[in-house]
């Protein structure tokens, strides 16, 4: 029998018709020479709840030591490896915030800036206003490197601290002015300093001076940011490139100083649609799973994933929502830890969490059409192998005997016809098969198949294949 191609990336076209299969909450891993197919498509990794917070509205985070710090809705919280967790005082606002922290010893110094000014954080106590004398610009984000404190503002101003402190010289600063527009955001990578505006990226480096501001300018990017969230690979624990969302909204990896797409039409589509509502609402993130490195993109109606190991996209989308609950990753305690945009807790990403925070994670995948155009093709029996017995014990019948929801579309997927279920095997029947029969005649456009699984087991699908006959009308 033909074999059903299902897709290696996610492109669901501008039109229906126009599509060629897609992954949600699913990925593509390649398989080792000998196995019975080139790849396994795996559903995406779940978020197990790594502690509840009992605070709404993540706007940022990162570890400290031994402790997480976050941002919540008007407060910030510290959590350490053991779960606890303590509300360590209001830090005003609603919108996402920065953190840097530099190399004072025995305890560094910790600034986040918000919409309302920057503000000193401790471990132990509530965040105090930061002062920032006359003459400098309120910040929109801070970063550290080499033991300075790099501040950006909307006038193009980037202003350094002390050296280990936060005391400030209003000579200790430059103005990135090869572009126009100011700067969104300041990240240090690779032991140098970017300073991303919405139409260029200045890049610093160099030894670090004593007098004036501590770094010298090194290079221009020409390519822009789209929004000040929709950069990220610059977080400790991440070991690739850095990735953004350009101002033409075209993701790009920084290779060596130049912008290398890797971004579809689809992603593209889908940012510049967003960019046109809220550019702030364009967030990035990253995680490492099982050897894949996923850069995530998330806006509103939509959340995509990059996986660099294997340089597909595949789409993300939590139950109830449009897009993908999770939000602003960190890496903490050998964890990726993640926000959670529909609750309270904080999130782990993990690849044996076959859920999110007990609510179904959908892996859905619909195949590439087959056709035989302009041939109409009766279709027989179609078979779909799939990793089997892959139930486990338990008195939950979702766990213990796992189904898969089979339907297909004969329009270029406008409609759908009703599932079929079938099961996937409980724990042990791995000589369970899988197919359908007697499935009619597709139209012009070929056949699409969808398959859908919402049980929380381990769940993979090898391939498929399906009879054909061929009929004109």
């Amino acid at each position: 029998m033909p074999a059903i191609a299902w897709p290696l990336s996610s492109r669901p076209g501008l039109s229906d018709a126009e599509g060629s299969g897609r992954l949600i909450n699913a990925f593509v891993e390649k398989l080792g020479d000998g196995a019975r197919a080139p790849v396994s498509r795996r559903r995406a990794p779940g978020l197990g709840r790594f502690v509840d917070t009992g605070l709404r509205g993540p706007r940022g985070m990162r570890e400290i030591g031994a402790n997480v710090l976050a941002g919540y809705r008007d407060q910030v919280a510290r959590i350490s490896e053991d779960g606890t967790v303590r509300v360590l005082g209001p830090l005003p606002g609603s919108q996402r915030i920065t953190i840097g922290r530099n190399n004072r010893a025995p305890v560094p110094d910790i600034v986040a800036t918000t919409e309302y000014g920057a503000y000193k954080l401790r471990l132990d106590g509530q965040p105090q206003p930061l002062i920032i004398p006359e003459g400098l610009p309120q910040p929109n984000s801070v970063c550290e490197l080499f033991g300075f404190l790099f501040f950006t503002a909307g006038d193009g101003t980037c202003f350094a601290s002390g050296l280990n402190a936060v005391t400030f010289n209003t000579l200790d600063k430059t103005t990135e002015q090869a572009r126009p527009g100011g700067l969104l955001r300041g990240i240090a990578f690779r032991d140098e300093l970017f300073l991303f505006g919405p139409s260029g990226i200045g890049v610093y480096g160099g030894q670090a001076q004593a007098n004036g501001f501590p770094l010298a300018r090194v290079t221009g990017i020409p390519r822009g940011l789209i929004g000040p969230w929709a950069v990220a690979g610059h977080e400790e624990g991440w070991s690739n490139e850095m990735l953004w969302v350009g101002d033409d909204s075209v993701v790009y990896k920084l290779s060596g100083y130049a912008p290398a797409r890797v971004s579809n039409h689809d992603v593209e589509r889908d940012l510049a649609a967003a960019a046109k509502v809220d550019r702030t609402a364009i967030e990035a993130s990253v995680h490492l799973i099982g050897g894949h490195a996923f850069w995530v993109v998330s806006m509103p109606g939509r959340t995509w994933v990059y996986d660099l190991t294997t340089e597909q996209w595949f789409e993300r989308a939590s139950a109830g929502l449009d897009r993908w609950r999770g939000t602003q990753s960190t890496n903490a305690f050998g964890r990726w830890l993640i926000g959670d945009s529909a609750g309270t807790g904080l999130l782990e990403v993990r690849e044996d969490v076959f859920d999110e925070d007990g609510a179904p994670l959908r892996f859905r995948i619909e195949s590439l059409p087959g056709q035989g155009f302009p041939q109409r093709l009766q279709i027989p029996r179609a078979d779909f192998d799939f990793v089997l017995g892959t139930g486990r014990l338990s008195a939950d019948p979702t766990i213990r005997d796992p189904r898969v929801l089979i339907s297909w579309s004969d329009d270029g997927g406008t409609t759908w016809s009703n599932p079929l279920s079938r099961a996937l095997g409980r724990q042990g029947e791995t000589r369970t098969r899988i197919n359908v029969l007697r499935t009619g005649l597709t139209g012009v456009q070929g056949r699409i198949w969808r398959i859908d699984v919402s049980d929380p087991v381990y769940c993979a699908l090898v391939g498929g294949a399906m009879a054909v006959k061929a009929r004109t009308e």
